[in-house]
């Protein structure tokens, strides 16, 4: 298996990120306007408060708002009106929108149709800039689609406003390793295994672009350092193979 492709294959391994949105918990505003909450299995009304407001001492107020007994359970079906003034329900409402352009986009990026997919993540970070999660598999599609030049930016956003996810830091340095940067790519796998040492993936790229610009002793280390991390799968079968290699130089 070729340099190229090996590093292709890895990072088929990235991840989607399953982070909260890091919105700002919001107000109880009282008024007319609300949001309906369609009531699930377990929910009370505290869950609720804090999934809306993000404070739990809040539920006894939703509860008196909507005239609920507190001491009876609520019944899963059945409705619960979560006030908002007129403008947070509207950034509600659009949030709810590019929650459903984004589910569609990662189904379709997770199928490899990253062109289509690019629609609605495009779609899901116009309707609501705060989706990092939107942000990060928009430009796993850029790169997919060999766009590196559009995923770039996106990314070193992304790292540097969350300089602690080390998934950040590794899809950077894919993306500048597929427009041939391999020094600003190097930087970043080490940046992403500071965060995360047992970070495989990282680990096997950074060997890979050792290699690449032809360091071979570091090449050496890095590939044992990820069999210290991985020892069985068919990317430690890979290391072996390129350990080998190497020695015989």
């Amino acid at each position: 298996m070729s340099h190229r492709l090996g590093f292709a294959i890895c990072l088929l391994l990235l991840v989607v990120i399953s982070s909260s949105c890091r919105r700002q918990p919001h107000k109880v505003v009282v008024g007319k306007e609300g949001y309906t909450h369609i009531i699930s299995k377990g929910e009370t009304l505290e869950s609720i408060a804090e999934t809306y407001y993000g404070d739990r001492s809040l539920g006894k107020a939703l509860g008196e708002y909507n005239g609920i007994d507190p001491l009876k359970p609520l019944v899963p079906g059945t409705t619960i009106l979560v006030p908002f003034d007129r403008k947070e329900l509207e950034n509600i409402r659009a949030s709810q929108e590019a929650a459903i352009m984004y589910n569609r986009g990662t189904v379709l990026a997770r199928t490899g149709q990253y062109e289509e997919a690019l629609v609605y993540l495009e779609r899901a970070v116009a309707m609501d800039p705060s989706l990092i999660d939107a942000w990060y598999n928009l430009a796993l599609a850029y790169h997919h689609l060999e766009r590196p030049e559009k995923a770039l930016p996106i990314l070193r956003n992304l790292c540097e406003n969350y300089p602690g996810e080390a998934t950040f830091h590794y899809a950077l340095g894919a993306a500048w390793r597929q427009m041939d940067q391999n020094r600003e790519a190097l930087e970043e796998f080490k940046r992403a295994l500071e965060i995360d040492p047992e970070y495989r993936q990282a680990q096997y790229a950074l060997a890979l672009t050792f290699e690449k610009l032809n360091k071979r002793k570091k090449a050496i280390g890095a590939w044992e350092r990820y069999l210290e991390i991985d020892s069985e799968s068919i990317w430690a079968d890979e290391a072996r193979m390129h350990l080998e290699n190497l020695r015989r130089r």
